[in-house]
């Protein structure tokens, strides 16, 4: 899982283990020989989200949005909305 959010561009290795943890928490994925396999409640949230918030949920926006806050981050400026 890490290495799939780190190919994506997606989170820190600060927010990995929280990740993890939430997911584990909400019973969303299990794991089994060390791999994390989807729960039907998993499935259902995750279509559910896709559906109400497709542009939140596209991989794309999520790395794009997390560059744009880096940015912010880099030089200090701050956030307003």
């Amino acid at each position: 899982l890490i290495k799939v959010l780190e190919s994506e561009g997606i989170g820190r290795p600060s927010t990995y283990a929280s990740i993890i943890q939430t997911i584990q928490d909400r019973q969303y994925v299990e794991q089994q020989e060390r791999r994390f396999h989807a729960t039907d409640l998993g499935e259902v949230v995750t279509d559910k989200l896709v559906e109400a918030f497709p542009r939140i949920m596209d991989v794309g926006y999520t790395r794009e949005m997390e560059a744009e806050l880096d940015k912010f981050d880099d030089a200090h400026i701050d956030w307003i909305y």
